[in-house]
């Protein structure tokens, strides 16, 4: 956004006027947050989530689109995305077509693609062989 908001927080907090900023208009990233869990730093404890999720901090990852930065976001905690398979499940048309790049890229990776009916069906359809995966 091109705006030192730390120093114009400064300046407000010591009583000095500052011009507002239009923030609604942003910069074309998508901004997410994910949790960091430090269970391998925890000897001992207890590794079922409950209703407060355990959380010991969390992680915001700028991207391109909401996959792009979700994907940095999970990185940056330390997560290994699995090396053999992928299971997915997408609901709307649009947001299995805006996933349909990283599918191609997955399939050329050598990954394993699993899907629901649905999806597996579109993505099949589109050229990226994908297994369907019932669920009982």
């Amino acid at each position: 956004l091109n705006h030192d908001f730390v120093a114009m927080a400064t300046r407000v907090i010591v009583g000095e006027a500052v011009e507002p900023v239009d923030v609604l208009h942003g910069c074309g990233k998508v901004g997410v947050k994910v949790p960091q869990f430090s269970f391998s730093r925890l000897t001992g404890a207890d590794f079922m989530l409950g209703v407060e999720m355990a959380s010991t901090g969390e992680v915001a990852c700028f991207g391109e689109n909401r996959y792009e930065a979700y994907l940095k976001a999970m990185m940056s905690t330390g997560f290994c995305i699995p090396k053999n398979s992928i299971l997915l499940s997408i609901g709307s048309f649009k947001h299995k077509m805006e996933l349909l790049p990283s599918m191609r890229s997955l399939q050329k990776m050598g990954y394993k693609l699993y899907a629901s009916l649905g999806t597996a069906d579109f993505y099949n359809e589109q050229g990226v062989d994908v297994s369907t995966y019932l669920f009982s």
